[in-house]
C-alpha cells in the first residue's frame, strides 16, 4: 500500500521473479594510476533499486533503501568508491573508484535490480601507470652510447636492443623501485655508425620503439648558410600526436637549438624549423656551430633520433689573397732583418 515500507526480504523475491526480463552487458575500462576512473554500468529505470558492486566476491559497493550500505564493504575499497545517487533514477549506476593501485585491476561485476528488471553489467578494469620512455644519445672524445629509459611501468619491462637486423646484448642498466613502480635504464655503446641501432621496451599492454641512425657529415665555412634535414619516415599527416626537438651535441654539452609541436619554436638565433619536413636552418655559421646535430621526432610509442655531423672551417683564401698574405709575410720579415743589421752595425 502507498506509503508502507516493502520488506527487504520481499525486494529480493522480486528481484529473482525478474530474472529472464534481465540482460548482462560487458564494458571495458582503463585507469591511471592513483588517479580515479568511472566503471559504467547502465540499467532500466525503475523503482527500489538494488546496486551490488562486486569484484571476485568482494564487496565493493551496495545500495538499497535509497542509500549506501557499506558495513559489509571490503577494507581494500573503503572512502574510495562513490555511486552518483542524483543519477540513479534515471538508470546510471556507474560506480566513480579513487585513487586507483594496480590490485584494482581485474573483472567487477554491477548488479542492478528494480520491481521490472534485473541487469548484470561486468567491467574489466585496467590500470596503467603513468608510464614514459626516452632515447638519449650521448658523445665523449671516446665513446657514443645511447641510452634507453622506461619510467614509472607496472609490471616491469624488458628492454632490448638491435644493431642493423642482428640482435645484441645491451652494455649496462640500472634497475629502480618505487613502491609497485619500477623504472629502467638500459645502455648500449656505438660501436658502428653506420648501423642504425633500436631499442624495444615491451610491457605487457604496449611496446615502445626507439631508432637511431648517423647521417651524413656536413662540411661548411664561415658565413654560409645550411639546412640539415631530419630522416624520420613517419606519416605525420596521419599521427594525432608527435614533437620535434633539435638539439646541439659539443664537447660533451647539450643544448636546446629549436621545437615543433604544431607550431614551431626557435630557443636560440639563427635557427628555424621548418613546419613542413621539420629540417633545421642556421644562418651565418661560425666555427662555434660544429658538433652533432640531433632531430629527435616522438610520438608516443615511437622515438627517432638523427644525427648529423656539422663541420665549420674558416673560408679558403684565393690565389690573389694567399700572394698578397705571402707578400705582407715577405715585407714584415725584411723589416725585421733590416733592424737586426742596423743594430749589428751600431
Amino acid at each position: 500500500m502507498k506509503g508502507q515500507n516493502i520488506p527487504d526480504v520481499m525486494i529480493y523475491v522480486f528481484h529473482i521473479s525478474a530474472t529472464l526480463w534481465g540482460f548482462t552487458e560487458q564494458e571495458a575500462v582503463t585507469g591511471l594510476f592513483t588517479k580515479d576512473c568511472i566503471l559504467p554500468c547502465r540499467f532500466p529505470p525503475g523503482h527500489d533499486e538494488v546496486i551490488h558492486w562486486s569484484k571476485e566476491n568482494k564487496n565493493v559497493h551496495s545500495y538499497y533503501q535509497q542509500k549506501d550500505q557499506l558495513g559489509e564493504q571490503d577494507p581494500h575499497y573503503r572512502l574510495r568508491t562513490h555511486l552518483f545517487h542524483e543519477n540513479i533514477p534515471s538508470g546510471n549506476a556507474s560506480l566513480k573508484l579513487s585513487n586507483l593501485t594496480m590490485t584494482d585491476e581485474g573483472s567487477y561485476t554491477c548488479y542492478v535490480g528494480t520491481a521490472q528488471y534485473q541487469t548484470e553489467v561486468e567491467v574489466q578494469l585496467q590500470v596503467k601507470a603513468p608510464s614514459s620512455y626516452a632515447l638519449e644519445y650521448q658523445k665523449t672524445n671516446t665513446e657514443r652510447r645511447l641510452k634507453c629509459y622506461a619510467f614509472l611501468t607496472y609490471p616491469a619491462p624488458t628492454i632490448s636492443w638491435v644493431q642493423g637486423s642482428i640482435s645484441i646484448p645491451e652494455t649496462d642498466r640500472e634497475e629502480t623501485r618505487n613502491g609497485v613502480l619500477y623504472s629502467l635504464r638500459s645502455d648500449k655503446d656505438i660501436t658502428n655508425v653506420t648501423d642504425t641501432y633500436y631499442c624495444h621496451i615491451n610491457l605487457d599492454h604496449e611496446v615502445w620503439a626507439a631508432e637511431w641512425k648517423m647521417q651524413d657529415h656536413l662540411p661548411k665555412v664561415e658565413g654560409e648558410s645550411t639546412v640539415i634535414p631530419c630522416e624520420h619516415g613517419l606519416d605525420t599527416a596521419s599521427t594525432d600526436s608527435f614533437s620535434v626537438v633539435w638539439t646541439l651535441h659539443r664537447n660533451a654539452v647539450t643544448s636546446v637549438l629549436a621545437s615543433f609541436n604544431g607550431t614551431s619554436h626557435s630557443h636560440q638565433p639563427r635557427v628555424q624549423v621548418n613546419e613542413s619536413d621539420f629540417s633545421l636552418r642556421l644562418d651565418h655559421l661560425t666555427a662555434g656551430d660544429s658538433g652533432d646535430y640531433l632531430c629527435n621526432i616522438s610520438t608516443p610509442l615511437y622515438t627517432k633520433l638523427a644525427v648529423t655531423t656539422l663541420h665549420v672551417g674558416k673560408l679558403p683564401l684565393l690565389p690573389f689573397q694567399r700572394m698578397r698574405t705571402r707578400m705582407r709575410t715577405n715585407l714584415k720579415n725584411n723589416h725585421y732583418i733590416k733592424r737586426i743589421s742596423t743594430t749589428t752595425m751600431s
